[in-house]
């Protein structure tokens, strides 16, 4: 297995007279949802394809309600998330209010095992039929 990468070209953005450099991009394939997803787990196990569905949309809806609540969400192998905000600063610690929050974010920091799983990635080129 491997993950395909094209070539682009792109300008530096720090300045724009200078020439396009060439850029490796990864191709992003096909979109695995929660059906395709159950379906890869249950062929692997016991548990029949809408068991395991009924799990991981029950698990989207726990990590939803305990972000909501604040906290972190650990998940072992794969990770965890978290919620990030993104505030403007105020003068004093008491204008410092919820108004002052201007975005919010969902981390994900994979755990050990997937960011292994990076330094272990094999990369080919994509034919020249396949990027047009």
């Amino acid at each position: 297995m491997s993950v395909q990468f094209k070539v682009i070209q792109r300008k530096n953005p720090q300045d724009f007279s200078a020439a396009p450099l060439h850029y490796a991009l990864a191709v992003r394939g096909q979109k695995v949802d929660l059906d395709g997803l159950s379906a890869l787990i249950s062929d692997g196990s016991t548990v029949r394809q809408n068991d395991v569905y009924a799990v991981l949309i029950g698990m989207v809806n726990a990590i939803i309600h305990e972000l909501q609540n604040g906290r972190v969400v650990q998940l072992g192998k794969l990770g965890s998330f978290a919620i990030s905000i993104s505030a403007e600063g105020r003068q004093s610690d008491e204008e410092v209010t919820a108004a002052s929050i201007k975005k919010s974010r969902i981390l994900y920091r994979p755990q050990k095992e997937l960011q292994d799983m990076l330094k272990t990635l094999k990369f080919e080129r994509q034919s020249s039929a396949a990027s047009s």
